[in-house]
């Protein structure tokens, strides 16, 4: 179960990369594999693991452990016990061309058994802070738990001091590798030294030992030294080539500063602190690209998972837009988790403050609006904002109907972001996800009626998402407390989630096509575990404006016009026509074409007009509607013009026979060689009231 341990000669020559040199008086011993040597031995036995030490010891001999190619190796820091915790691309960010340093700040939390440090858990700041004998007593500061004599949490000082040029103007590069051994004040002022690092460090401590030279505390305190090395070439899996070198010294105020060189000094490793870097990096396997701009709307339980997946991947939302408060009900699905049982106060507050909080713990910022959606597109600055145009998109997450309404009814268009929203359906067994082009052409509700069209048609979507009975119904949530919501597990949610959050991740490598917009539709099999999704591309939809009604106007799927034209091209020289299906906006003013059903056969065709029959129609609108569950219904009728003009008598005629037959706004559309023109039927106010 444990490889067997591979040591080197004691006299073997420790100045090696990937080795580990080992306290004086102990052998070293090589590093012939990046990870977990027992875990290799698993997968590729005992021989795989003596080719890997034979492999190690051939390159040892010919100077070939580092190659320039895959990056300079840092010292090895993987098992010790004082760990600290930063930016390290900030602190990276000190060295310049001039010799010099600086001090941070260090939050620090130890473990102390008896007088002595186990460890210490730090913190580095990344901004220079001011240290005089003045304020020396606040700089350092020292506090016990209150549960436990052996914890300690406090804050002190860490410097960080980097390489100038050499007397010939060049760069101080370290291209030896030295084995790091330092165990005193002694050795480190000797490695920084060698490192070009050692007159800006001595410098440094001189000007610490006397800011605290007239301060003292009883208590132990660590300080912090990190050496910054500039190598040859860039380190592995890294850009840059400047390496970190970590030393904790601990001792009373002033002698932490003044000890005398056999001073115990403790080499500490250094990890990145929770960062966009730090993330993108373990998501991708790649350096972060600039962060995209987009806004969550919606921090529910499934906005939260598709916002916190993005932001664990260093995407996270700018702005997050939601009115409501948590509840302990939203426990059971959401992506954030209440600190413990008997705390509810801190749980229950905005859904948008408890998601920022959470992005920000993840090293990103974000803005929380505690607002109505609906009422921030109606407010010209509020929409300008928290929506602006030049964002990636706005991720509408909320499953309201009043909010997709709302944003594809907007009249502002070009003020807005592209739209993509996304839906679970029937317990969460289908997820949604539409996409807007870039210029909104199609727009959220071109795709959601092009979405329900296309579930419409597949009998295991329509099975699921148009079932007879509602998934969504109240729930209750407490004493005369309920809520409107859909019964599906915390995983089930997931399950869809984050294919969604993957996708958008994906996406956000550049801007939304501008061309065409997306569908993409996920199905969870009836066995709860087989997962399929497909993606369609849709294409702008002809955009109509109504003759004598400029207010409304008629989308047309690309889909559509094809089947138009195809039946025209089966009718030289004659009109025909057929009856038009699809959805209704009274919010946006609009009619979203889907679908069209073919001219009854008692329809009458000719060069100079035609007349739609009757027969089947009632029942062919019937059974299309039932099978979309009503989410899909006659918009009126559509016919062609052999010539580029405009309705005629007879249209107007009929344009008022539908209105006069139907409750809802209807049209009649015409389709030209040049474009479309349409009539909007709608009966009169007094008809209507009748």
């Amino acid at each position: 179960m444990r490889a067997p341990l591979i040591r080197l000669r004691q006299d073997f020559d420790r100045s090696f990369p990937h080795i580990i040199p080992g306290r004086e008086g102990a052998p070293p011993h090589p590093c012939i594999v990046d990870g977990n040597i027992n875990e290799f031995l698993q997968q590729e036995g005992i021989a795989g693991l003596l080719n890997a030490l034979v492999d190690w010891l051939e390159k040892a001999a010919l100077g070939r452990l580092i190659d320039p190619q895959q990056g300079w190796e840092p010292a090895r820091r993987d098992d010790l016990d004082d760990i600290l915790v930063g930016q390290l691309d900030r602190l990276r960010d000190f060295a310049d061309r001039t010799a010099g340093a600086a001090v941070l700040e260090f939050s620090f939390h130890s473990l102390r058994e008896e007088g002595a440090t186990s460890f210490i858990f730090g913190e580095l700041g990344h901004e220079p802070v001011p240290v005089s004998p003045a304020n020396a007593g606040n700089v350092f500061t020292f506090q016990r738990s209150l549960t436990s004599e052996k914890h300690v949490f406090g804050k002190s000082i860490a410097i960080v001091v980097w390489p100038g040029k050499l007397p010939n103007g060049e760069l101080q590069i370290s291209e030896r590798y030295h084995p790091d051994t330092v165990s005193n004040l002694g050795e480190l002022l000797v490695a920084a030294e060698s490192y070009g690092c050692g007159a800006a460090l001595r410098s440094k401590l001189e000007w610490i030992r006397n800011c605290v030279k007239d301060w003292s505390t009883k208590h132990i305190m660590p300080m912090v030294v990190l050496l910054c090395v500039r190598r040859p070439f860039h380190l592995i899996q890294s850009t840059s080539n400047i390496e970190l070198l970590a030393y904790v010294i601990e001792n009373k105020p002033p002698a932490f500063v003044a000890c005398a060189a056999e001073g115990p000094v403790r080499i500490a490793a250094l990890r990145e602190g929770i960062a966009r870097p730090l993330l993108a990096r373990l998501a991708t396997g790649k350096d972060p690209e600039a962060a995209p701009r987009w806004t969550l709307l919606g921090g529910g339980s499934l906005g939260s998972k598709i916002g916190l997946h993005l932001a664990r991947a260093g995407h996270a939302p700018k702005i997050v837009i939601d009115w409501a408060d948590l509840s302990p009900h939203n426990a059971a699905r959401h992506g954030l988790v209440p600190e413990k049982v008997g705390s509810a106060l801190h749980w229950m507050g905005p859904k948008a403050d408890a998601m920022v909080a959470a992005i920000g713990g993840l090293g990103q910022q974000a803005e929380a609006a505690d607002r109505d959606i609906v009422a921030v597109l109606a407010n010209a600055v509020e929409r300008k904002r928290l929506l602006p145009k030049g964002a990636w998109a706005a991720v509408n997450t909320t499953a309201s109907l009043v909010v997709r309404e709302a944003l594809g009814a907007d009249q502002r268009t070009p003020s807005l972001p592209p739209i993509v929203e996304t839906t679970l359906f029937g317990h969460g067994m289908v997820a949604v996800m539409t996409v807007e082009s870039g210029s909104r052409n199609p727009n959220t509700l071109d795709l959601i009626a092009e979405a329900y069209t296309t579930i419409a048609a597949e009998a295991s979507l329509r099975a699921v998402v148009l079932a007879e009975r509602p998934v969504v119904g109240r729930q209750i949530v407490g004493e005369g407390c309920g809520t409107s919501t859909i019964v599906m597990s915390d995983a089930q949610i997931s399950m869809l989630a984050a294919p969604m959050a993957e996708e958008l991740r994906r996406m956000q490598a550049g801007p939304i096509s501008q061309e065409a917009g997306r569908i993409l539709i996920g199905q969870v099999a009836q066995n709860g575990l087989d997962l399929r999704w497909t993606s369609a591309t849709v294409p702008p939809v002809a955009v109509v404006k109504m003759d004598g009604r400029s207010d409304w106007t008629v989308r047309i799927s690309h889909r559509v016009v094809a089947m138009m034209d195809a039946d025209i091209a089966q009718h030289p020289g004659i009109e025909t026509g057929g009856i038009i299906m699809g959805r209704l906006s009274e919010a946006a003013r609009a009619f979203y074409v889907t679908d069209v059903l073919p001219a009854p056969l008692d329809s009458k065709r000719s060069a100079g007009e035609f007349v739609l029959g009757m027969m089947g129609a009632r029942k062919a609108i019937s059974d299309y509607s039932e099978r979309a569950a009503y989410t899909l219904f006659c918009l009126g009728t559509w016919h062609n013009h052999l010539g580029d003009f405009g309705p005629s008598s007879l249209d107007r005629q009929t344009a008022g026979s539908i209105a006069l037959a139907r409750l809802a706004p209807s049209v009649l559309l015409i389709r030209t060689p040049s474009g479309f023109r349409a009539l909007f039927a709608e009966a009169p106010a007094t008809e209507q009231a009748s």
